[in-house]
Formats: C-alpha cells, structure tokens, sequence
C-alpha cells in the first residue's frame, strides 16, 4: 500500500514521533494491519483495537500522545468514542479517518476539535503531511510542558547569590523591577515616581542594542547624580524596564513633583554621548501619591498621559475611569494569555439555502475559549485588542485554523475581514501565503464588514483583486 517516500516531512515525522504511544482503531483486520505496518516506521509503541467500544476501554486505561480512528466501525463509530474519549481527556489528540465526506461529519469533527481527517482511499504523501502536523503540535505541547517544569526548578533551586542578581539591574547598576514591587509593599506611604525617556525606541532601533544600553547606564548615573545634588529623601532609584526608571520617595506627590521636575530640567540639560556623539534627551514623569493601592499602574497612567501632555502628571483618583481601566486591563491579559495557550478558535456556522435546505457554505466565527471551557464572542474582546498589537494575531490565528480545518473538506469556508487586517502588511502576506497554498482556493470566500470599506476603496480593491488571481 505504501512505498518508500523521502520527502522532509518523512524524515521530519520519523524524528520527531520518537517515544510516542499510538493507539490505532480500525475494524478491517487487513487495513488494520497494513496500517500498523505503516505507522511502526515512525512510532515505537502502537496498540490496536478492533471496534469503538474496545477502543474506548483503551484509551481510558492507558494515555496515548495520538488515537488515530477510522468513522465507521460497530458499536461505536470514531466520533462517538472521541467524544467520549474527550469527557475524561479534552486535550487528547486525535485523527478520524473515513470514507465519507459529508459535511455534517466533518462539522462534528470539528467541533470535537478533532486535530487531523483523512479519506479513503488513504494517499501517502496526504497520510504523512498530516501526521507531522498532528505530532509536531505535541511534540511541541510536551516541550513547553517540560520547559516549565525546569523553571519552576530554577525557582526552588535559586540561590541566595542569584536572588541578589535578581535585585539588581544588570545594565543600569540601579535596584530592579523586582526590588521596586517587594519595596512598594514594604513602603506604602511612599509616593512613587516613574520617568522615561522619550523617543528611546527610535534610538534603539537606530543605534542597536549596545548603543542603547549605553545610555540607559548614563541616564542611571545622572539621575543618580541629580538627585543626590538635589539632597531630597529617597528611599532608592530603580530601572523598571526599557527605559523606564524609578524613584521611591516619602514625599508627598506636591513636595516630590517639584524636585523630580528640577531633575528633569537638569537631565535635559545634560548632553549624553551617542554613538560618539554628543546630544540631548527628553524625559517624562508620572507621580503616585502616598497609600495608593496600585501605585506600579498608576504611575504607568499618569506617566502616559504625561508623554501626551509634555508635562508632569501627578496621578488623580477617579472611580469610573478607574473600573474602566480594570476591566480593559483584565481583558488585554486574558487575550495574551489566549493567544499564548492556542485558544482562539473558528466556530463553523453552517450557511442554509432557504430553497433546498442544503449547507451553501460555513461562516467561521472567532471565538475565545476561558480555560474553565466558557466561550467567549468576539464583540467582548476584538474592540480591546483592536488598541493592541495582539489584535493581527488574533486574525492570524483564526485564518490559519481555518485554512487547515477546510484544506481536505469539500465545502465552502467564508471569513470576515476588517479594514485594519487588509492594511496591515504583515496580516494581508500572511493571508495571501495561506491562500496560495490551500489546495482549492475557489473555496474561500472573504467578506469585508459592513461599512468598513468606506474611505479605502483602493487599499480594498487591490486585495482582492490581488487575491483573485488565486480562484
């Protein structure tokens, strides 16, 4: 049935499927057979069961990296016992193989979160693209498994000369990020200072690295400086992130305004060498009062609206705008979180012709699944990550799942488009690579929402005519 194929993905499945379990359910002993002999030139340990029911028994005694099941079998057909395989272990990795392609079948299959489909009759080359597939996602999955379980050993195992490293900030010399939260906590009636410097990204990118990091250790030592001329109490100065510094003081925000104002003055002043030249930087400041119960986020606020403003804002309390920046904070993790997990996923809702009650095509919805299972629609998190960079991901990643739920299924699959995605050069490659390398693109259709189009009529017309070309 199978000949000796030396394509990459060949080699590439056989490296990366060692030490995986396998279990194979299939009622024809002949296909079951043959099959088996196939699967063995990639996994070491392969068990077989003859209908659904023992497959079941199987799965749930034993943990099996990869179930591969053909549809049609006695007593329990391959959907049936993956979703029952799935009340006990929603993660499981699964392939369905069939003869059939209806689509109600491959909707199922779908929302089972099937990984892999195969039809009959079984194609090498299809048979072995989709195993790498399907083995590199675990073999990826089982590396991010151990690589946390080795930080949380790098944690218990630290030393107390790597606790002090951890305190102090490598570049600036200055206390660190986390010396600044374990004080805030010791020191709550200190108000807080968070200064930057403007425009460094520029220079970042400009200069490189080492440049940059240059400045950041002149900056630390003329703030340094300054503030010991200034002779004010202080607690101590921090370099948070970037070119983000701090200062701890138990002023109040009026009393330390007025001296990390002169601070600025003089840093301004001060010309810093870059690159072999000499030039002058600008710095902003946002301050947080004494007591404030989140004074790392306020500061962050208030030194925004100062980069805004080209002043120093002091940080004022107010309760509505305070619960809209926690709910829209809440949401900005949750969609980080999401696309670190793999959880942004395409809900397939089935298009039915009014005249033959037929599926036409499906409409592929974005969806946020919650770890706990919850779904989340989109209007709740797309505006908040529209205001982000996570929002192209997003985008990305529903195209790609998509694209690869639809690649060996004979129904049409549309997507809604925004404006913001045929803009961004980066999500409009990445869509165009995808479509060039779907093997019917005739069977993608793309829709741009409602009254997005308005005032970019070209940007719009060039992709699509540019996409046509496709089918």
């Amino acid at each position: 049935m199978y000949s000796n194929p030396s394509n990459e993905h060949y080699r590439l499945l056989q490296d990366t499927a060692k030490g995986m379990r396998v279990l194979y359910v299939e009622d024809d002993p002949f296909i079951r057979r043959e099959y088996i002999t196939f699967l063995s030139r990639f996994f070491e340990q392969i068990d077989s069961e003859s209908n659904g029911e023992e497959g079941l028994k199987a799965a749930l005694v034993n943990r099996y990296d990869l179930i591969i099941t053909d549809y049609q079998m006695p007593l329990l057909n391959g959907l049936e016992m993956i979703e029952k395989i799935k009340e006990h272990y929603p993660t499981q990795a699964t392939l369905l193989v069939s003869a059939h392609k209806e689509s109600d079948i491959l909707h199922r299959s779908v929302e089972l979160g099937i990984d892999g489909y195969l039809f009959k009759p079984i194609e090498r080359i299809q048979t072995i693209d989709v195993l790498y597939k399907i083995v590199a996602k675990i073999s990826m999955e089982k590396e991010n498994v151990i690589y946390k379980e080795h930080l949380e050993e790098l944690v218990i195992e630290k030393s107390r000369e790597a606790l002090l490293t951890y305190t102090v900030d490598r570049i600036s010399g200055l206390f660190s990020f986390a010396m600044l939260e374990n004080d805030l906590l010791e020191h709550r009636n200190n108000s807080l200072s968070l200064l930057k410097i403007n425009n460094f990204k520029n220079v970042n990118d400009f200069y490189g690295y080492s440049v940059g990091n240059s400045i950041l250790k002149q900056t630390a030592e003329l703030l340094s400086r300054f503030i010991e001329e200034e002779a004010f109490p202080f607690h101590a100065i921090y370099r948070v992130s970037g070119a983000h510094f701090a200062v701890l003081s138990p002023l109040d925000a009026k009393e330390l305004y007025h001296y990390i104002q002169r601070i600025i003055h003089k840093f301004e002043a001060t010309e810093i060498q870059i690159n072999g030249q000499m030039m002058y930087l600008e710095m902003g400041a946002g301050i947080v009062d004494q007591g404030d119960d989140a004074p790392l986020s306020h500061a962050d606020i208030a030194l925004r609206q100062a980069e805004k403003e080209g002043t120093i804002i002091i940080y004022r309390n107010d309760t509505r705008s305070v619960q809209e920046r926690s709910t829209k904070l809440q949401y900005q993790d949750m969609i980080k979180r999401a696309l670190q997990e793999d959880r942004f996923v395409p809900y397939f809702q089935p298009i039915i012709d009014n005249k033959t009650k037929k599926i036409m095509k499906y409409e592929a919805l974005a969806r946020l699944i919650l770890p706990d299972g919850e779904v989340i629609s989109p209007g709740l998190f797309l505006p908040i990550a529209k205001e982000t960079k996570m929002y192209n991901s997003i985008t990305k990643m529903i195209i790609r799942k998509t694209l690869e739920n639809f690649s060996h299924s004979e129904c049409s699959v549309s997507m809604n488009l925004s404006i913001d995605d045929i803009r961004d050069r980066s999500t409009r490659e990445f869509l165009i690579e995808q479509i060039a390398q779907f093997p019917q693109p005739e069977r993608l259709i793309f829709e741009l929402l409602e009254s997005e189009g308005i005032g970019s009529y070209e940007a719009v017309q060039h992709f699509f005519s540019e996409i046509k070309h496709y089918g």
